[in-house]
């Protein structure tokens, strides 16, 4: 009996993990007639969501009621909130139009599908052409690191080669790409309004090295002890999304 009991609480532990943590979906939109998808990530837990369109900036939301059969959803965009709902049984968006069709705002409906969770990887920023698909997670981890002034976090995903790395207190957010690897060291750079800096991640000692500047005291070389995590999410951006809204 004891033993059922523990195995219980495991199962139950590990759905409540599971539903807590941020869910996804990929909607099947459209703009004059040209297929757009985008995505929303929404987290049980704060009543947050994240909203991105491929290629354009990223918008905040709140959940503003919940249901098994649906989530109601309210998204800060410019000028104003948008409301809009997600049928959880069939999967799909709906934004609502205007009673008055010729004032050009119909309702749409958006077939979507619950994909990989996002993450900060998608918080990547490149002026030139880029190709969206790499923002989609396919070998990603981050680690957390000591800094000087509280931790910062680096994403990084292996397949795709690009990189995300939050400085400490959120004060920047920089974007770069895995230069070179080997079996046992991932050396990448990224740029943002503080500079360029290049970095070696060293998997077995679990180090990550900032290159230093020759004839600049400003930039040592210095390294840090970081723990590897799961990729962190891109719920980790709400905070600065509300702070701009």
């Amino acid at each position: 009996m004891r033993h059922l009991a523990v195995s219980l609480f495991m199962v139950l532990a590990c759905a409540m993990q599971a539903e807590a943590a941020p869910t996804s979906i990929r909607c099947d939109g459209k703009y004059y007639d040209q297929q757009q998808s985008y995505f929303v990530t929404y987290d049980f837990e704060t009543n947050h969501f994240v909203y991105e369109k491929p290629g354009a900036r990223m918008l905040p939301g709140e959940i503003i009621a919940v249901s098994d059969a649906q989530l109601d959803l309210s998204l800060r965009a410019d000028g104003g909130r948008i409301l809009l709902s997600f049928d959880r049984k069939r999967n799909v968006m709906t934004w609502p139009g205007m009673a008055a069709h010729e004032l050009g705002r119909p309702l749409l409906q958006h077939a979507c599908t619950e994909v990989a969770g996002r993450t900060m990887l998608s918080a990547f920023r490149q002026p030139e052409q880029f190709d969206q698909k790499r923002l989609d997670p396919v070998d990603p981890f981050s680690l957390t690191c000591p800094g000087q002034y509280g931790p910062y976090f680096v994403t990084l995903d292996r397949s795709t080669r690009i990189v995300v790395l939050e400085a400490q207190s959120a004060a920047e957010t920089m974007s770069g790409n895995i230069t070179g690897a080997g079996d046992d060291s991932i050396r990448f750079a990224v740029a943002g309004r503080s500079g360029q800096f290049d970095l070696v991640w060293d998997e077995r000692k679990r180090l990550l090295t900032w290159i230093g500047v020759t004839a600049n005291p400003a930039r040592p070389t210095t390294s840090h002890e970081c723990t590897v995590t799961t990729p962190r999410s891109i719920m980790e951006t709400y905070a600065n999304l509300v702070r701009w809204r």
